[in-house]
């Protein structure tokens, strides 16, 4: 770490701010790029912007495959849109009991450790007509995709980084910037893509303009205000320099919304093992998409069983003492 003058891009602050050397370690390239962490707000940002970001996003970047459709017979899709009716809404409760002896409703959640149906009760989704808008969700949404299997119908995302538009089983995804759409959505999703987006303020403005009346705002993002950070420093897995061009710091964030006339009403932490056995990947110079790797695939024998159980673990405690390296913030406009 060293000190050197900079201007936060967030809350304009000028002054000597510590900044560090991260490395793009998910392909392995190495390639040195510095951050400074401002000493205001302590949101941490790369110091310069590069000219051409497409260039870090190869078209085998995870999010720009399309996963797979598991198309369900119509009978079926109505009889899981009953139990979500209950799960979500809280509606149809003695039909939804004679419904599960006949039919198993999946545990959808969005990675592996939120719960889909959780997110939507936090984000007061009251019936199946809400309209969604998921953004920089790449050529396919597994957020959107849960949707659909739960019963929801407007379903909608964008993203200037894929091929063309989509659209495949009812789910429209748009080749276009934020600031290119329109309408007017409830649920507006950032999962993983804010950090992204090198205006950060005309994002949210974007998104602002396009949310409906009592609609809700969800950005979930890797935190620096966290124990990973403090902990692994730039081998923290999450930094994923240059992709990552903000981690936002608990306070730059709401900062950010305030800004604009948001609220932060509800935060849930979402801290996975990854940010663990990735981190610990960096220090050990495997990147994340290496042969080796034991995110590319789970037979890899690079961790001891003590360790996987250690970084589930760990996932879990800093989740419970709010030390997570990942968070769900949710945002309303301000009455």
């Amino acid at each position: 770490m060293t000190i050197s003058q900079h201007t936060c891009r967030i809350c304009c602050a000028v002054g000597n701010h510590p900044t560090f050397v991260g490395r793009e370690m998910m392909f392995g390239t190495r390639e040195e790029f510095e951050y400074f962490q401002c000493n205001s707000c302590g949101c941490l940002q790369i110091a310069g912007i590069p000219h051409d970001l497409g260039q870090f996003y190869p078209t085998s970047y995870y999010s720009l495959t399309a996963p797979s459709r598991n198309q369900s017979s119509p009978l079926r899709a109505m009889l899981l849109k009953q139990r979500f009716r209950n799960a979500v809404f809280g509606r149809g409760y003695k039909l939804n009991q004679l419904l599960s002896n006949w039919i198993k409703m999946p545990e959808l959640r969005v990675d592996t450790v939120l719960p889909v149906v959780k997110v939507l009760q936090q984000a007061g989704i009251r019936n199946f007509s809400a309209r969604f808008l998921d953004v920089g969700c790449g050529s396919g949404s597994l957020w959107l995709a849960n949707l659909r299997t739960m019963g929801f119908r407007q379903l909608f995302g964008a993203d200037p980084f894929i091929n063309s538009d989509v659209n495949c089983d009812g789910i429209t995804i748009f080749k276009r910037q934020l600031n290119e759409m329109t309408g007017s959505f409830d649920f507006i999703t950032f999962h993983h893509s804010l950090e992204h987006i090198p205006d950060q303020e005309a994002a949210l403005a974007s998104a602002c303009r396009l949310l409906a009346p009592n609609g809700v705002i969800l950005v979930r993002i890797p935190i620096v205000s966290s124990y990973s950070w403090r902990h692994y420093r730039t081998n923290w897995v999450e930094m994923d320099p240059p992709r990552h061009l903000y981690l936002h710091s608990r306070e730059s964030i709401r900062f950010l919304a305030e800004k604009l006339g948001l609220n932060l009403y509800a935060t849930i932490c979402d801290s996975l093992d990854l940010e663990f056995y990735g981190s610990e990947q960096y220090l050990r110079g495997i990147p994340l998409t290496a042969k080796n790797s034991y995110w590319l695939n789970h037979d890899n024998q690079i961790f001891t069983q003590e360790e996987i159980e250690s970084f589930k673990n760990m996932a879990r405690q800093v989740n419970e003492q709010d030390e997570c390296g990942r968070a769900c913030f949710f945002f309303r406009k301000t009455e």
